[in-house]
């Protein structure tokens, strides 16, 4: 019964799911039901009916996604591979705006009997590729999406994205420097290296900013730190990291992140901030990294006119009294991103 089932279902799904992607997609993409044999990179759809109760899963591959030019990729590029899965994932994202999916729902209807048994029904998109060693086809292998109901609403459907966060890295041998960007999770395949960002050589930095103020000026803080996250900056706010500091000895571990590893400092200059243990301390980290690499790290916001101790007037500021919050955000994300 069960073979019977999955197959016609499957078989359905798989040209429905042709339809969709020949008919809608905006990039030139084929399904082909055979084994891919060509060397190039592939994505592969898989109907999975999961039992997490049992430890069971049955699957069935329901189709083979091909792209045509450099989707192929059949140079078996690394960052081609990661680069094409991300246009993978964005095709589907885009396309589930204008409901094209929705054509999936009564197939997937069609297994509710296998829900009331305890299993989920899912759709799967794997990317892989054809060719090279064992160890290129090992990183290049990516779970993209998955596509199932919607659990609340059996009318609806849902994609979720399975991929990893991206980390560019570099490695250097006697004859030459690459940089790759790979899923983190991928990064143990690689010997060597370290990690950077940005268009030319930087430095990674766990934090882009990290934020140095008193308690009494938190109102506006907090506000720039939200502005901020939603910039997708790494920010370091106190309210953002409550675990992560809960148990540590605050005064190594916050010299740690204002010495180390910030990219900048910014620096909520006010009088309550003068008077502040905690503060000072942050302040001293700060100036002892400014005052080693000889480059702006320091950037000050003046909140009124008192003086701190170390920080020179001739240093350029902004004035927090002329601009709002989000205006601030604006800058410190310029910064911090070269912009």
């Amino acid at each position: 019964m069960y073979i019977k089932e999955i197959k016609a279902n499957a078989i359905a799904l798989s040209k429905q799911l042709k339809e969709i992607v020949e008919n809608e997609f905006l990039r030139d993409y084929k399904i082909i039901e055979a084994i891919p044999v060509i060397p190039g990179q592939y994505w592969e759809f898989k109907l999975s009916l999961l039992n997490v109760d049992f430890e069971k899963e049955l699957t069935r591959s329901i189709g083979f996604l091909s792209g045509s030019g450099s989707l192929q990729n059949p140079n078996l590029s690394i960052n081609d591979f990661f680069n094409n899965n991300d246009m993978v994932a964005e095709e589907f994202f885009s396309q589930d705006e204008y409901k094209v999916f929705e054509s999936l729902i009564p197939l997937l209807k069609n297994l509710d009997e296998y829900e009331s048994l305890g299993y989920s029904v899912t759709i799967h998109l794997n990317s892989f590729i054809i060719g090279g060693d064992e160890w290129l086809r090992q990183v290049c292998e990516e779970f993209i999406l998955i596509i199932h109901l919607d659990e609340k609403n059996k009318d609806g459907i849902c994609l979720g994205t399975m991929q990893s966060q991206r980390y560019k890295i570099k490695m250097e041998d006697s004859n030459q420097i690459n940089f790759l960007i790979v899923p983190f999770d991928k990064c143990r395949y690689f010997n060597n290296y370290s990690r950077v960002e940005g268009y030319e050589d930087m430095k990674y930095y766990e934090y882009e900013v990290a934020f140095s103020f008193a308690g009494e000026d938190r109102e506006l803080v907090d506000e720039i730190a939200d502005q901020l996250r939603r910039m997708n900056v790494r920010v370091f706010y106190d309210m953002y990291e409550t675990v992560s500091l809960w148990g540590k000895d605050l005064y190594t571990h916050l010299d740690e992140i204002y010495r180390n590893k910030s990219k900048y400092c910014v620096m909520f200059l006010s009088k309550y901030y003068k008077e502040k243990v905690w503060t000072n301390h942050e302040r001293e980290s700060a100036q002892a990294r400014s005052f080693i690499e000889r480059e702006e790290y320091i950037l000050p916001i003046r909140l009124d006119d008192t003086e701190i101790p170390g920080i020179r007037r001739t240093t350029g500021y902004i004035d927090g009294s002329l601009f709002t919050a989000s205006e601030m955000a604006g800058f410190i994300k310029r910064k911090v991103k070269g912009m």
